[in-house]
């Protein structure tokens, strides 16, 4: 699917310390997206490199990758977000109570010692009725989150 076809909600350019290999890795690391996840309580792994999930005070989201999208530079991932659902904390029971779901688009450009991270959050699609303007909450939540995922990335990618 090229990215034109596609319901662009907000795409954001980050500099980062840490390689590509490392951003990749990270992408798909609970505790990287807790960096910058909303409110972050906890987060766990369903698959290794695979699927997680993140908690925080409002909502838990489970982060699949879409492995037919994925290559070396792209990493692609489905986000279904719950909004207050209890443990325990299962791919099934986040999909069965899904609020909504949305593409991310994670583009991987090495920049010498590091990485232009490229991210696009697009085709946001609601579960029943929209709890709230959910383009409007991903587009703020995207320009704000930023700063942490580049602040915690670079202090991980320092540490490793």
């Amino acid at each position: 699917m090229s990215l034109s076809s596609t319901n662009v909600v907000h795409t954001e350019t980050m500099q980062l310390d840490a390689t590509p290999a490392q951003t990749r890795e990270f992408i798909t690391t609970p505790d990287r997206i807790l960096d910058y996840f909303p409110d972050p309580v906890e987060g766990g792994v369903f698959e290794p490199g695979k699927a997680i999930y993140c908690r925080g005070e409002i909502g838990t989201s489970l982060l699949e990758r879409i492995e037919s999208e994925c290559n070396e530079n792209r990493v692609v991932l489905k986000v279904t977000t719950a909004i207050g659902l209890a443990a325990p904390f299962t791919r099934e029971r986040i999909e069965e109570n899904a609020t909504f779901t949305m593409i991310e688009d994670w583009d991987l450009a090495p920049n010498g010692t590091g990485t232009t991270l490229t991210k696009t959050w697009r085709e946001v699609t609601a579960i029943g009725p929209a709890p709230f303007p959910l383009e409007e909450a991903v587009r703020e939540g995207a320009i704000h989150e930023c700063d942490s995922l580049v602040q915690g990335w670079n202090r991980a990618a320092a540490q490793a």
